[in-house]
């Protein structure tokens, strides 16, 4: 009995993340990102965009606490934009008019299979996050359908040339 709770179980999840994965294929949601990056950002098209997420899990004693952080970013050879947007109500939000980041204001970018920090010139972390090839719709917290392998592997190559002209600048 055990087992076939568990396999229908499966399944369910399963199916799930396959109707999620084929929304995100539609880019409904990037869609919507990528309007956000056009209000705030006057040579949008300039630009390539994208999705970027991270989470954090902090624990106290018995208590678990994660929290989530959501961006828009833009980002072409030598300057990064980026905005914390929100979800609500199948609408996407922002947060201020976002940040265009390059080495005339950055201390330090970090890039490694965590994912992006990028650092102030007073050496205080700004924010960070990841491009993610695929992201897909788990909760209220995890909103978005999103599949963006263009954007994900441009964003890989962007960052790497990115963190060497701002590190290197600084050194």
């Amino acid at each position: 009995m055990t087992v076939a709770l568990f396999a229908v179980c499966f399944i369910v999840v399963m199916i799930r993340e396959h109707i999620n994965t084929k929304k995100g294929e539609t880019g409904e949601d990037l869609t919507k990102i990528r309007q956000v990056l056009k209000r705030l950002l006057p040579d949008y098209s300039s630009y390539t965009t994208a999705y970027a997420f991270y989470k954090i899990r902090r624990s106290t004693g018995r208590s678990v606490r994660t929290t989530y952080f959501h961006y828009a970013v833009a980002f072409k050879p030598g300057a990064l934009f980026v905005v914390p947007i929100q979800y609500s109500g199948g609408e996407v939000s922002w947060q201020g008019s976002g940040a265009l980041l390059t080495s005339e204001n950055l201390s330090r970018v970090e890039h490694d299979h965590m994912g992006t920090a990028l650092y102030d010139l007073s050496g205080k972390e700004l924010c960070r996050f990841d491009v993610h090839l695929s992201c897909t719709r788990q909760d209220k917290y995890e909103p978005f359908n999103i599949q963006q392998q263009a954007e994900s592997k441009a964003f890989q190559q962007f960052i790497i040339e990115f963190a060497q002209e701002v590190n290197g600048r600084r050194s």
